[in-house]
């Protein structure tokens, strides 16, 4: 694969963990980030890639980061914003600190990188941005207003950047998961059923899909588990 240097957000676990293994195994050079620099640093030995500890949160981190990245490691060619968290639960019940929180990672992480990094892509005339959305921006329900807003923001902001990057040789995607198989909901407190819920490895095989046709543009790929329906 040309020299196609891929970053990988929140690639610590679930998806983003199984997309640095499924890149490598299609020819990229994946570059696993996450927050916490000690995970980072073990699972980028054991996977023999280049890891940076990164908290998408926090903007100056990203520019310091992705600056860093390309200085080692020379131009992005993809993107993939697949850091999140979950939220749940009645919204009068929020705290003020987990609102921010959410908005901050899920939905100005997702801009604020894309921003960071897409100057460069358009100017080389060629790149792949995948924004990791939800389903929970295609539909609305309650006890989860907030993380829905998050992602329905993404869902326009990826929506308007396919057209306008399009033309310029540049593709912005969006990939709509069902539940997936990961510790995302442990993590926010949250019981569910994950057997019925599709793997990591399935949602990475998608990405990778998604990702490796330069003259197809996959504007809004949505997919569960058959047994998520039941």
């Amino acid at each position: 694969m040309e020299n196609k240097t891929v970053l990988v957000t929140g690639a610590t676990s679930g998806i983003g963990l199984a997309l640095i293994d499924r890149l490598l195994n299609a020819g990229y050079k994946p570059i696993l980030t996450a927050r916490n620099a000690d995970k980072v640093q073990a699972l980028a030995a054991e996977k023999g890639v280049a890891g940076y500890a990164l908290d998408v949160a926090d903007a100056d981190a990203i520019t310091r980061v992705c600056a860093q990245v390309e200085q080692d490691h020379g131009p992005l060619w993809g993107l993939v914003n697949n850091a999140g968290i979950w939220l749940e639960g009645d919204f009068d019940a929020y705290a003020a600190d987990d609102i921010k929180a959410v908005m901050d990672t899920n939905t100005m992480g997702t801009i604020n990188l894309t921003h960071t990094v897409l100057p460069g892509m358009l100017a080389r005339g060629r790149g792949s941005v995948l924004n990791v959305v939800s389903t929970a921006a295609l539909y609305a329900r309650k006890s989860i207003s907030v993380y829905a807003a998050s992602k329905w923001a993404i869902r326009g902001f990826t929506g308007c950047l396919e057209a306008e990057c399009a033309p310029k040789g540049v593709r912005v995607m969006g990939f709509y998961p069902g539940k997936i198989a990961s510790n995302m909901y442990e993590t926010a407190g949250v019981e569910r059923d994950l057997e019925v819920a599709m793997t990591p490895t399935q949602a990475a095989d998608m990405m990778v899909t998604m990702l490796s046709d330069e003259s197809m543009v996959w504007s809004q790929v949505s997919g569960r588990a058959l047994k998520d329906y039941v």
